[in-house]
């Protein structure tokens, strides 16, 4: 406190009125640290502020003091509310001819209003400003002067509606059309911002004849020889032109808007990159504008009219200003910012005139192969404004431009891209299609844009009825075709088509009869990803009895289908699908053992269907088992058809071959159920070895003397039996038979008698072992170089899941014609545990080809290490059959003399 009072008490004895007593530079900087220390006390702030304002008129001589103290005040009153309106007072009375002073004042009055709040600062503005002094100020032959209050005016104007009126309107644009004429550029700017300002404000409640004047005195501006003066001179003539068109008077504006609208198509070419941009932001304020001068903004020539026909007439210099051409100019700038406002305006005025919307369409598509984003965007935007309205004519060759988008390296150019699909009217069948494909192509590339795609194609069905029924068609004879196939809906493609195939009759409960009932069977656990995408317009509870009511579903899976879709497939609901899976198995097999194979098929394509419709909105670990049950299955139906294919009767009469083809198939199908899953029960284990002590009694029937190798795996597998679980009815009259060396081929239908095929159970912990491998660097369109003759490098990630140390696996390298190159995965060699391993390897391949170009078919296999069959005994390569792990990957090479 010491030290405030020795900076206080000399700035007190300003109180005594001694003329001579001046404030030097040292005292006005420790009055401005006491007002902007906030710890200051209130006492020595006011007694501070008082001295200070005391000492003014003693100050007014200095000009360095005076605009320093000023400064200080005007810092302060921002600081301090209760004491603003004291200090604008006395600083208002400072105002006087002498212009250095006046200039220092309204500075600092135009400071703090800028420092206070809008209300506040505004209304000390008007509280101190009158018409006389504002007229006056304006009026000054110095530029400072003139410059602060016209700059006082704008803050004002600003903030009208908060702090009410000090002068009249016809007052305010006088002042302000009167510093358009100001011989300083930056006055005549800033006075046409302000009556902008003013207009804005004012908009609802100023004359008509008030925009009309300040149009004439902006058109007057618009050849300014500043590029700031024709900026805003360009932008005034667009508000007032905007006005103008709003304001009813009763009588036709169209000539008026004509005049307007060609006098800123003037500007679409000035030398300014500003101005053209301003320009057409402007033109897109323009309303009722006639077709004739919007047509002529899209044509270099220029157009006339005589008794309803075009004719061309040749453009004249000097003639008045013209719309010729102006949007061709400004999208065609070299400058992205002056094309995406002419893309912008020409979008506004092709929503109001569907003639020049006909004609603009073209432009605008040009547009999409534009190197800028906001470019493109904007061209979408206007599109997409332009298909709401109904004023988009669609022709083919724009609907293939839009396709094209879809592969935009842009997210938002895709995303609206897609916004336009869903409005068009798409004229042919195979454009539907075609459209529908590019959409499943985006979403395969795209797959976390899934819920825009599946509206964008729930849309584009709902639009097309009859072209969305043909492909629903189409897509249950697909599902027909591939029914005994994999899990084929959990692809993206399918769960996309399904979307289509359903809007329709989703949407307005029409085609619902002629819609395949399987279409929508297969889109119930699908349900919660198409209400994501169709978030807004249904109930996800209206989507699920919609889809239930109409859907083929008859088991319990329809009473446990709200839980499936709401939680997924929990272990406990698991259980309960594989007793029902299991239940239908078991009477399917006593189908297939009463030679009724016809009827067990319809058993098991059913249960397949049932577990492709589950598997959709399964975990990971339910996904595992469904894959189980369904290889199980597929195994069922092979035995089913190489049963009825035999005759107990008469052995003579099948036909070897086709017995050779499908117990082919069914030993592949076999060893792969077997050696792609781990951590399955003894039950389950049981089950399938006697699954392949059957397929072995088929293979020895059909060899009918079965030789000492074949006698040798069947006598491995029952040791193996014996060894984990108690031996069944069917293991034990198979030890019989060859203990007597009976034939078997007499007692196969004895045999198929006594095999059980049902009381499967649930595997908690069941897992895949399976590989992924990931070419580097190639790709069919860039393929890997060799030398013909040569080894040839592969570099390949690997990914190995739930695989053993004790496994044996090999890397199969195949090219058509030749024999197949094996090279073993030493598991030493990869990272990490038994659960995941990875490993990153080049691996050569030698016998190469003397060709230009080859494809090698790659995959992870295998070795079958339980079976006794040696078929392979190549050179480095598996002794035992070997079945595949992996997705087969094929490899590009192309010659170095071709490159």
């Amino acid at each position: 406190m010491e030290e405030e009072g020795s900076l206080v008490q000399p700035l007190t004895t300003t109180c005594n009125p001694n003329p001579l007593f001046q404030f030097d530079l040292t005292s006005l900087s420790s009055a401005q640290a006491l007002l902007l220390n906030p710890s200051t006390s209130i006492d020595t702030i006011h007694s501070t502020v008082d001295s200070l304002l005391l000492s003014l008129p003693h100050l007014s001589t200095n000009a360095t003091s005076l605009s320093l103290a000023l400064s200080v005040l005007a810092q302060s009153a921002p600081l301090h509310p209760s004491l603003s309106q004291s200090i604008v007072s006395s600083v208002r009375s400072l105002i006087n001819g002498q212009d250095r002073t006046s200039s220092a004042v309204l500075s600092a009055l135009l400071s703090i209003a800028t420092s206070c709040h809008n209300e506040d600062g505004s209304s000390i503005l008007t509280s101190i400003l009158d018409e006389d002094l504002v007229l006056s100020l304006a009026s000054s032959g110095v530029y400072k002067i003139r410059s602060r209050i016209l700059r006082l005016l704008v803050f004002v104007v600003g903030r009208w509606k908060c702090s009410g009126k000090f002068l009249t309107d016809e007052v305010m644009v006088r002042v302000f059309l009167r510093f358009t004429g100001d011989i300083y550029p930056v006055l005549r700017r800033d006075a046409i911002d302000g009556l902008c300002e003013f207009l804005t404000v004012a908009r609802d409640g100023v004359d008509f004849c008030v925009p009309e004047c300040c149009l004439e005195h902006a058109i007057g501006l618009i050849g300014d020889d500043d590029e700031f003066v024709r900026v805003a001179a360009v932008r005034m003539v667009g508000l007032c032109g905007e006005m103008l068109g709003e304001k009813e008077n009763g009588v036709d504006k169209t000539g008026q808007m004509d005049t307007i609208f060609t006098q800123i198509c003037s500007m679409a070419r000035d030398m300014s990159v500003k101005v053209r941009i301003e320009a057409f932001n402007a033109l897109g304020k323009v309303k009722l504008v006639s077709d004739a001068v919007l047509m002529q903004s899209l044509s270099k020539k220029i157009l006339g009219s005589k008794n309803g026909g075009k004719s061309i007439i040749k453009l004249d210099k000097a003639s008045k200003p013209c719309a010729a051409g102006a949007y061709i100019h400004g999208i065609e700038d070299e400058f992205y910012v002056v094309r995406k406002s002419a893309c912008r305006s020409l979008g506004i005025h092709a929503v109001m005139s569907f003639k020049f919307a006909d004609d603009s369409i073209n432009y605008l598509m040009d547009l999409m192969n534009d190197d800028s984003e906001s470019v493109r965007l904007e061209a979408l935007d206007s599109l997409f404004r332009m298909a709401a309205q109904g004023c988009l004519n669609v022709q083919e060759k724009h609907v293939h431009m839009f396709l094209g988008l879809l592969t935009d390296m842009s997210s938002l150019v895709r995303h609206g891209a897609r916004k336009i699909l869903q409005l068009m009217k798409l004229p042919k069948l195979e454009i539907f299609k075609s459209t529908v494909n590019k959409l499943i192509a985006n979403l395969e590339k795209y797959p976390e844009e899934e819920e825009g795609i599946f509206f964008s194609l729930f849309s584009l069905g709902k639009n097309h009825r009859e072209f969305s029924l043909n492909v629903a068609k189409d897509l249950a004879k697909q599902i027909e075709r591939t029914s005994k196939g994999d899990l084929t809906f959990a692809k993206p493609s399918m769960a996309a088509t399904l979307v289509v195939c359903i809007a329709s009759p989703l949407s307005e409960n029409e085609n619902v009869p002629d819609t395949p009932v399987v279409l929508f069977s297969y889109a119930v656990p699908l349900l919660g990803r198409i209400s994501r995408a169709l978030q807004g317009t249904f109930d996800q509870h209206f989507l699920l009895t919609f889809l239930l009511d109409h859907s083929n579903i008859k088991w319990k899976s329809r009473d446990l289908m709200p839980e499936i879709v709401s939680k997924g497939i929990s272990e406990d609901l698991m259980q309960s699908v594989i007793k029902f899976i299991s239940k239908s198995v078991g009477d399917a097999w006593s189908l297939i053992k009463g030679s009724n194979g016809n009827d067990a098929e319809k058993i098991l394509r059913s249960c397949m269907k049932e577990l492709e419709i589950i598997s959709l909105n399964a975990s990971q670990a339910a996904i595992t088992t469904l894959d189980f049950f369904s290889k199980y299955i597929q195994i069922l139906q092979l035995i089913s058809k190489i049963q009825c294919k035999f005759d107990f009767r008469n052995s003579t009469t099948f036909h070897i071959k086709s017995h050779h083809i499908l117990l082919e198939k069914l030993d592949s199908a076999l060893r792969k159920i077997r050696y792609s899953f781990t951590g399955w029960t003894k039950e389950v284990e049981c089950h399938i070895l006697e699954l392949s002590l059957l397929v072995d009694v088929f293979t020895f029937s059909l060899a009918r003397i079965p030789s000492n190798e074949y006698l040798k795996n069947l006598l491995s597998k029952i040791s193996h039996l014996e060894a984990i679980s108690c031996l069944s009815d069917f293991t034990k009259e198979i030890k019989r038979l060859i203990e007597e060396r009976s034939s078997v081929m007499v007692n196969l239908h004895s045999l198929l008698k006594v095999f059980e095929c049902s009381g499967l159970e649930f595997v908690r912990e069941m897992k895949p072992i399976k590989a992924e491998l990931k070419v580097v660097g190639d790709d069919s369109e860039n393929p890997l170089t060799f030398v013909p003759g040569l080894p040839a490098g592969i570099r390949l990630w690997i990914t190995l899941h739930n695989t053993s140390s004790t496994d044996r696996l090999w890397l199969h390298m195949s090219v058509r014609g030749r024999r197949p190159q094996y090279v073993f995965l030493d598991l030493s060699n990869f990272e990490g545990s038994e659960e995941v391993r990875k490993c990153s390897s080049l691996i050569p391949f030698y016998e190469t080809p003397k060709v230009a170009s080859f494809e090698i078919r790659v995959c992870i296999v295998i070795e079958c290490l339980s079976e006794h069959y040696e078929v392979l005994k190549e050179r480095g390569g598996p002794k035992y059959d070997v079945t595949e792990l992996s997705v087969e990957k094929l490899v590009y090479f192309s010659s170095v003399k071709s490159r």
